[in-house]
């Protein structure tokens, strides 16, 4: 919580793309955390960290969502091309909007009230030590969750299956992050990398309909080739997770195995760490 207002401090000054991640990050942390402690240890306090950081949290998102989606352009693009000085011009207006937008909820959170839930949250934090019992059952619960929504996702082969699972994912990690450093120590490198390839397919499926929604005015071949060259990036992404989440080695096996034999966990080479 502290770090929330470190990084709100230094995003004012710019704005750009790595302050708002930064600051959005904190913030989900800290909602990851609340959401997790208030199954073992409830209280009205998580609900209120939830609340003083909705507004800003979710107005982040959607200026970090334009701001990638300008960055995808740019990479996806060369410079003359109809379609991405198109696209540049429309992402640029909404970025600006979304940026006041967020200026605005940034200048609303209430600072004075999340310096009194952090020194109120600090002892029912503690309630339960990191790797207690209680924390490596939830997430074995976030893990079969994840777990679950692969499954459906890999059925399905929708937009929205797959960004549920990276949401499902992203849960799993955070509460593992929190609660068991050990176990994330030895499953961080998986983790990011998953997560990673699911963040960039749904930033390209993002992109796929924003273009669609604007293909009226533009070149139907334009379009087309780009809606091909977007297809072929994801493609390559989602060969990649579907290489790493198959057969025995697959991280899903390995993590169920890491809360069956805990106490097998070691942070050695990467072989060590699969054996273990």
């Amino acid at each position: 919580m502290d770090r929330v207002l470190d990084r709100a401090d230094q995003v004012r000054h710019s704005w750009d793309v790595d302050g708002v991640h930064d600051l959005r990050v904190a913030l989900r942390r800290c909602r990851t955390m609340a959401d997790a402690l208030s199954e073992v240890n409830p209280g009205p306090g998580w609900r209120k960290l939830k609340r003083a950081s909705r507004e800003l949290f979710h107005a982040l998102g959607n200026l970090r969502d334009t701001q990638v989606k300008r960055a995808s352009v740019k990479k996806l693009g060369s410079p003359g091309d109809p379609l991405r000085n198109h696209m540049l011009r429309l992402l640029s207006r909404q970025e600006k909007k979304d940026r006041e937008t967020a200026e605005q909820a940034l200048d609303g959170f209430d600072r004075k009230e999340w310096r009194k839930l952090t020194r109120k949250l600090i002892s029912k934090s503690r309630f339960f030590p990191a790797e207690s019992v209680v924390f490596q059952r939830l997430a074995l619960a976030r893990l079969n969750e994840a777990a679950e929504l692969h499954q459906q996702a890999r059925k399905r082969r929708s937009v929205v299956a797959w960004h549920r699972l990276r949401i499902g994912l992203k849960r799993f990690r955070y509460t593992v992050e929190s609660f068991l450093p050990q176990r994330y120590e030895v499953w961080s490198e998986d983790l990011k990398r998953m997560q990673d390839l699911l963040g960039e397919m749904h930033d390209l499926d993002v992109l796929r309909s924003e273009i669609r929604r604007n293909a009226a005015k533009l070149d139907p071949a334009i379009v087309a080739q780009w809606i091909e060259k977007i297809d072929r990036e994801r493609k390559v992404l989602f060969q990649e997770l579907a290489a790493k989440t198959a057969g025995p080695e697959s991280p899903w096996l390995i993590w169920l195995a890491g809360f069956q034999w805990g106490h097998a966990l070691s942070a050695g080479s990467l072989a060590e760490r699969r054996t273990a």
